[in-house]
């Protein structure tokens, strides 16, 4: 073969290869640049969770719930009644970091308590089977949540929310013949949960929230580990329960906020 073809044949597979060896190198730095941003990440969350970025906080506030039973009266005449509570109280708090400007990570305890009613439910207004005060349910709440907040957690003002999961032990004070523990102890839920609130900073280290907590777990009144109500044969027993907490909650933030370097004023020349 002459060196002709040799030529011609070599510069024909240079062409042929050099979009393979760009798209190699493409492939390569894309790699590249995802793994540095990996390893900025790891840095930053570790960085995040190393400098005093931690808080502390307290909170309180009032607890609603869903019904647990619906149940006809042992008169069959006198229609049907449910077992629900009245609005309880909570207290609690817990320990937060904000690793990022805009992500925090929170775990926190709860306590609520509420005292639980039997309410007429035959849907014309009668109030002729209502008891107040058959029993006082009482929950204590573990909770792990990651937050997200709209601008950023060092702002004056800034709305968030959050999601995360709860592990709920109850426990029942009976306080009527109608309402038994039945042997159950303190059953145990475990459910997902989000909030929504406002954070508002008063000092470079305190700050109040106000916020809205929605859950939804497992019914303590159902199951084979669950309270009993002998008030009547059950016509509805939900699996799960929905609770909406309503809390406010104050914090101290450890460390010192950043420091702010404003750009120095440009001066005036002289033109001549």
């Amino acid at each position: 073969m002459s060196k002709t073809r040799w030529l011609v044949l070599s510069l024909s597979c240079s062409v042929a290869m050099t979009p393979a060896i760009a798209s190699a190198q493409a492939k390569a730095q894309a790699a590249d640049t995802t793994k540095k941003q990996t390893e900025n990440l790891v840095r930053d969350l570790i960085r995040g969770l190393a400098l005093p970025n931690w808080n502390l906080f307290v909170n309180g506030g009032a607890t609603t719930s869903e019904r647990y039973l619906l149940q006809q009266a042992i008169d069959p005449l006198a229609g049907q009644r449910s077992l629900q509570t009245a609005t309880g109280w909570n207290v609690g708090g817990g320990v937060g970091v904000d690793v990022f400007l805009h992500l925090g990570l929170r775990a926190s305890y709860n306590y609520s308590s509420a005292n639980m009613n039997f309410r007429t439910n035959n849907g014309d207004g009668s109030s002729a089977l209502n008891i107040d005060d058959v029993a006082r349910l009482k929950a204590n709440t573990v909770t792990l949540e990651t937050m997200r907040y709209m601008l950023t957690s060092r702002a004056p003002i800034s709305p968030y929310g959050s999601l995360g999961i709860q592990w709920t032990w109850w426990n029942l004070d009976s306080k009527s013949p109608l309402i038994s523990s039945n042997g159950a102890g303190t059953p145990l839920s475990i459910s997902p949960l989000f909030s929504f609130g406002l954070q508002a900073k008063a000092t470079d280290h305190w700050s109040g929230r106000g916020e809205i907590v929605m859950s939804g777990g497992h019914n303590p009144f159902t199951g084979k580990r669950s309270f009993q109500s002998t008030a009547g044969q059950t016509i509805d027993e939900p699996d799960a329960v929905n609770q909406t907490a309503f809390r406010l909650a104050a914090v101290y933030h450890f460390g010192r906020p950043p420091k702010v370097t404003l750009p120095a004023q440009p001066t005036m020349a002289q033109h001549h």
